[in-house]
């Protein structure tokens, strides 16, 4: 059953995420509503008119939005042109090796006790 579920999750994952990105950035549309422009994404008839109520709004705005608590793109960024450094330069390999610390004594702080 598990190596069923691994099987189908390696065709069904990438599908599903190319399609929620495909519908956020090609679906782009505007309502206007009590003068306050709503910008959202989401497929349509561009021919049709439609209206959402507030609640669908509210849902469209959560599944639209993806706000992370570190700066994964930088990250991702930065890691990536390490490696690149890396590999393409052996100048920068060589500056960049680690440096061979010396062995300290051993000991540790004394604990701490709050009371």
């Amino acid at each position: 059953m598990n190596r069923l579920l691994r099987h189908i999750a390696k065709y069904f994952l990438p599908v599903l995420f190319i399609s929620y990105i495909g519908c956020i950035s090609l679906f782009t549309h505007a309502h206007v509503v009590n003068g306050v422009t709503i910008v959202h994404s989401h497929p349509y008839k561009p021919e049709g008119h439609h209206s959402h109520t507030a609640t669908e709004f509210q849902l469209i705005h959560i599944l639209s939005h993806l706000t992370t608590s570190t700066p994964s793109v930088g990250v991702v960024f930065a890691t990536v042109s390490i490696a690149f450094v890396w590999l393409l330069y052996p100048c920068v390999r060589e500056a960049l090796t680690p440096v061979k610390w010396k062995k300290a004594h051993g000991l540790r702080a004394p604990p701490v006790s709050i009371l």
